[in-house]
């Protein structure tokens, strides 16, 4: 089970397809969503997704 103390990677995916990292929060859903809809904001038209230590997809916008 992965523990709040851990960190989620908040990506986005370009254009060209390669997922890019952006922001690192903790695995907190607030704190989560509050980064994806910033890195959504700041990426208009492009996928954003959060992803734990073990890069399983935790959401995806």
């Amino acid at each position: 089970m992965v523990g709040a103390s851990e960190q989620v990677q908040v990506q986005f995916q370009s254009r060209s397809g390669n997922w890019s990292t952006v922001m690192r929060v903790e695995n907190l859903p607030q704190n989560i969503t509050t980064a994806m809809r910033t890195v959504a904001r700041v990426n208009p038209g492009c996928r954003v997704r959060a992803v734990d230590g073990l890069c399983r997809v935790l959401d995806l916008l």
